[in-house]
């Protein structure tokens, strides 16, 4: 299988710069670096899609979860077998259902 075609909505990547700001408050490299971290999850899920799980004790929408550092959610959807949407990015600490 091909790599499918990534494509970040706006929620995510303001998620990503509300958890990188809040870690850069305390730490400015730990904030570059979750953000690469962020960066070559993406790539790897556009390489292979079926990591993630799907978790109807969350929701029963068409999502697959990815779970990064213990503490970090990767939400997505697999649109026709060729793009990966990252819907949310979120931490663990979140209500998730009531997000979703």
């Amino acid at each position: 299988m091909n790599s499918l075609k990534l494509e970040i909505t706006g929620k995510a990547y303001n998620d990503i710069e509300i958890i990188s700001d809040y870690i850069a408050q305390d730490n400015k490299n730990a904030a570059i670096k979750f953000v690469k971290l962020f960066n070559k999850t993406f790539e790897t899920l556009c390489k292979h899609p079926n990591l993630g799980k799907i978790r109807e004790d969350f929701t029963y929408l068409d999502v697959k979860f990815y779970i990064v550092k213990k503490n970090y959610l990767v939400i997505y959807r697999i649109i026709d077998d060729k793009i990966l949407r990252i819907l949310r990015v979120l931490t663990t600490y979140q209500d998730i259902c009531s997000i979703l």
